[in-house]
């Protein structure tokens, strides 16, 4: 299932205000997720000319899976997920010391696996002008049942 592209991602990603990096979602499906980049000022890891530095890239990959849980959880559950977590990145190359101010980037991320546990790991690329300039493999987790949330709320009381 191919979506239109979305007025912006903060639909479906938990991050908001500064933290947001991702525009918009380009393409989703049940196993892959494009979504669409604009290097600027204003986030909480832009320096004062609107650049990233080039190890925000796996920041940016997270937001593109956080963008494909929530879109697919809208789809299955009619509402975005709660949380997810970025356990780990294997093998982050990046061919760029910053990602310019100003630059249009394109975030990929194709899931190769998946546990009952919520456990996912995602091959993910970002490419600048059709160019892969950073890949990386993330090992994420979204909890598959409320049990998580209810106990980090329980202990946080």
């Amino acid at each position: 299932m191919i979506v239109d592209a979305m007025s912006a991602a903060v639909a479906v990603i938990p991050h908001r205000n500064d933290a947001v990096l991702l525009d918009a979602i380009l393409h989703a499906d049940e196993d892959h997720v494009t979504a669409a980049v604009t290097v600027r000022s204003g986030t909480a890891f832009s320096d004062d000319d609107g650049n990233l530095p080039g190890w925000v890239g796996p920041e940016i990959m997270a937001q593109g899976v956080a963008a494909f849980a929530g879109w697919r959880s809208l789809r299955r559950r009619g509402a975005t997920a709660e949380i997810g977590l970025l356990l780990g990145i294997r093998d982050y190359t990046s061919a760029v010391a910053l990602f310019a101010g100003g630059e249009q980037l394109v975030v990929d991320g194709v899931r190769s696996s998946e546990d009952e546990q919520g456990r996912g790991v995602f091959d993910c690329r970002i490419l600048r002008a059709g160019v892969v300039v950073a890949a990386g493999t993330l090992t994420v987790f979204e909890p598959t049942d409320g049990s998580f949330l209810e106990a980090e709320r329980n202990r946080n009381d």
